[in-house]
């Protein structure tokens, strides 16, 4: 993996490009929402995942580039009214 690039991946679902959905979906043989099933394995679907975002910037980044990334899942959910603040 070339040195410059950040080896944590901000990983927002929501700002994927149809055309990486698509890409991603290429990559691993399965539908987008496979991650979401039960026994899927998430390894494939993470790396293709890693591997279309990181290429926005980096567009020497390789699949085998995105298996070294560390990943930080964002969600866009609102914060719980009924949980203590910390």
């Amino acid at each position: 993996m070339p040195t410059e690039i950040n080896s944590v991946l901000d990983l927002k679902l929501e700002s994927l490009t149809i055309n990486e959905i698509d890409a991603i979906e290429e990559i691993t043989g399965q539908p987008l929402d496979a991650l979401k099933k039960p026994g899927t394995k998430r390894g494939p679907m993470l790396r293709a995942m890693a591997y279309v975002v990181m290429k926005r910037k980096h567009p020497d980044f390789s699949v085998e580039d995105a298996g070294n990334l560390q990943l930080k899942f964002s969600t866009a959910s609102t914060a719980d009214p009924t949980e203590p603040s910390a």
